[in-house]
């Protein structure tokens, strides 16, 4: 196994345990977490922090144990980042990944978070302590549900 591969060993248990800790920070009843396994195979796990305000964005979160990356969306549409790659430091340990992780959920809970339809794509972009994280998926032909211009998402509660 590679260096990457060992610190990766347990991340899908990782992964689960930092949802966990953003859905108790939450008030009651604001979100829920489903955890299930991922592929036909079971390959790796995805937890999906769900809102109660239907104005919200989902958080959709996917790791397998030694693969050395997590894939992490929101909402509706489907532009994913796979961190670290794609994010701030593609160098990033474990460590600073689910710290990007953490940071990233909290922001599409506080609604700071869109997606802009373009031609035949669909970006997704959200704001991090003033930081921007953009991402896009290019050859869209059709998005399901339909969007035409921006999507803004709401925060999960008032207040926030």
């Amino acid at each position: 196994m590679s260096r990457r591969s060992d610190e990766y060993a347990n991340i899908e248990e990782e992964l689960v345990r930092l949802l966990n800790r953003l859905l108790a920070e939450l008030p009651p009843n604001v979100a829920s977490l489903e955890v299930k396994r991922a592929g036909p195979n079971g390959e790796g796990v995805v937890g999906v922090l769900k809102p109660q305000n239907p104005a919200s964005a989902a958080v959709v979160a996917h790791a397998e144990n030694g693969l050395g990356v997590v894939d992490f969306s929101f909402g509706e549409y489907g532009p994913t980042w796979e961190l670290p790659i794609e994010g701030d430091n593609p160098e990033g340990s474990k460590k600073e990944v689910l710290q990007e992780i953490r940071e990233m959920c909290r922001a599409v809970i506080a609604g700071n978070c869109k997606h802009k339809r373009g031609f035949l794509s669909i970006s997704g972009s959200i704001q991090v302590s003033g930081h921007p994280y953009r991402i896009t998926d290019l050859l869209v032909l059709r998005a399901v549900p339909p969007l035409r211009g921006t999507r803004d998402y709401e925060p999960y509660f008032s207040g926030n």
